[in-house]
């Protein structure tokens, strides 16, 4: 008997799965073709609850979410209970990109007929509310998913970098959702300190929001080659970025002396006094910045960085980086 009840459990034989694999790979097309949809559906769903690294199962499911067969929904909520058990499953994950990306190709074509069909004065803005509501939703969901596997495994890079993408695709140049992402993952780095890919997700998040002001605030190149502001309020709106980064390094400075030894918080730190710094070089914004210390200035943000790292103890490497960077931070000239 290939399936058996023990203890209230569900018992499969190892050799079992292991001849249904193979069998489901050999004979996947003539499957396709004597099954019905919905036999197909649940073979597949049962195989991936067992194995969700089983990539011709996914397959045979893009297959049905391409013919209607299948609801998009229903194949993220099955990914989902996946990784519950298998929480770094790459191919998991490589499948909800998909199913994402079905379902956007499906809004880009329903809001391409909608613009071609209205031809009035007023656009469907109903219509168009509902679309904006559904992946405002598809969006907090894939946070939750995230999360919970990132809770799940430590370390979880595959959720992670899905996170990231779902950013980049979903929510590009939407600052309101990269800000609150911020908040969100806040208090989840401040319990896993050694945890790379949680601060890796803050960078990029920091430098998400620091591109889109730049780019939605500086004017074209002047004839001189100098970049101009469009107007007086970008220059607030870049600082408020700025300070962003300066609380970033607030946080990591108050992890490293609650944790010291933690080297995923100094390089952390050390990339966001770097990559503040090369921008701010760069991009040529310093009269426009106004950084949170008294006197209010840059310079003055720049000196106390550097006194900070001198009198902070060495990280446990990239100590001559530090060290580098708290000389050049002191004897910057303006």
């Amino acid at each position: 008997v290939p399936f058996q009840i023990v203890q209230n459990r569900g018992i499969c034989p190892f050799f079992f799965l292991i001849h249904v694999l193979i069998v489901g790979t050999a004979l996947r097309q003539t499957l396709c073709v004597f099954l019905c949809p919905t036999a197909l559906v649940d073979i597949t769903c049962t195989l991936l609850l067992l194995n969700p690294d089983f990539t011709t199962a996914w397959n045979v499911r893009k297959e049905l979410l391409e013919c209607g067969a299948l609801n998009p929904e229903r194949d993220l909520y099955l990914s989902k209970l996946a990784l519950t058990k298998f929480p770094k499953s790459p191919e998991t994950w490589i499948h909800r990109r998909w199913v994402l990306q079905h379902i956007l190709r499906q809004f880009s074509a329903v809001a391409h007929k909608t613009q071609q069909r209205v031809e009035a004065e007023q656009p469907d803005a109903e219509r168009s509310q509902f679309l904006g509501s559904h992946l405002d939703r598809l969006i907090h969901q894939e946070m939750k998913v995230c999360s919970d596997a990132a809770c799940r495994y430590p370390s979880n890079y595959n959720a992670w970098s899905h996170r990231i993408w779902v950013l980049q695709h979903m929510a590009k140049g939407n600052i309101k959702v990269f800000r609150d992402e911020l908040s969100s993952v806040h208090p989840w780095v401040s319990m896993h300190v050694s945890d790379h890919s949680g601060f890796h997700y803050r960078q990029f998040l920091l430098k998400e929001l620091l591109n889109t002001e730049l780019s939605q605030s500086f004017t074209c190149p002047q004839a001189n080659g100098e970049l101009s502001l469009a107007d007086a309020a970008c220059g607030d709106r870049i600082t408020t970025v700025f300070k962003l980064f300066y609380q970033e390094t607030e946080l990591c400075a108050d992890l490293i002396q609650s944790f010291p030894g933690h080297e995923t918080l100094w390089n952390c730190f050390y990339f966001y006094l770097t990559h503040c710094l090369r921008t701010i070089m760069n991009t040529q914004i310093c009269p426009f910045l106004v950084l949170p210390f008294s006197p209010i200035s840059l310079p003055f943000f720049l000196v106390e960085v550097g006194c900070y790292l001198q009198k902070t103890p060495q990280p446990p490497s990239h100590g001559d980086n530090f060290n580098n960077l708290a000389n050049s931070t002191l004897h910057l000239e303006f």
